[in-house]
């Protein structure tokens, strides 16, 4: 796993002009939304290197803490995450071709929690809520 950390730290330092997020950075914005009681329906998530986004559940840390647990999808480095996005509707997937469901989330909670950290967080508000950016191109 730390060669995967490594590679994208290499990945990063070669494609990217600034990075706003540190582990710990992250590591506190993971953990304060875990401890809260805001009803987090879901997230987007783009990684580094990556022309799509996913849509995972709300990511746990990872032992030794420098890895997000982002199911259903992989482990990854913290490092990876080029943003994650709190969306005022969050598009819950169904099987065998049921509709997608659009569910509602309040950001604003979700805000309020990063906010209460007392820490400056990279927030770029979006039509669609709110990004926490981790590098910028």
């Amino acid at each position: 796993m730390n060669a995967l950390r490594l590679s994208a730290k290499k990945e990063v330092a070669r494609n990217y002009s600034a990075s706003l997020m540190s582990n710990t950075k992250w590591r506190l914005l993971f953990k304060a939304l875990e401890a809260s009681d805001a009803d987090i329906k879901g997230i987007a998530v783009k990684f580094i290197g990556a022309n799509q986004e996913w849509s995972p559940v709300l990511p746990s840390l990872y032992p030794p803490y420098v890895y997000v647990d982002l199911w259903p999808l992989n482990v990854y480095p913290l490092v990876e995450i080029e943003w994650i996005e709190f969306r005022r509707v969050v598009v819950k997937k169904r099987p065998k071709n049921v509709p997608s469901e659009l569910v509602p989330q309040d950001i604003n909670a979700i805000r309020a929690v990063i906010e209460a950290t007392g820490k400056h967080f990279p927030i770029e508000d979006t039509e669609q809520g709110f990004k926490v950016i981790g590098h910028l191109k």
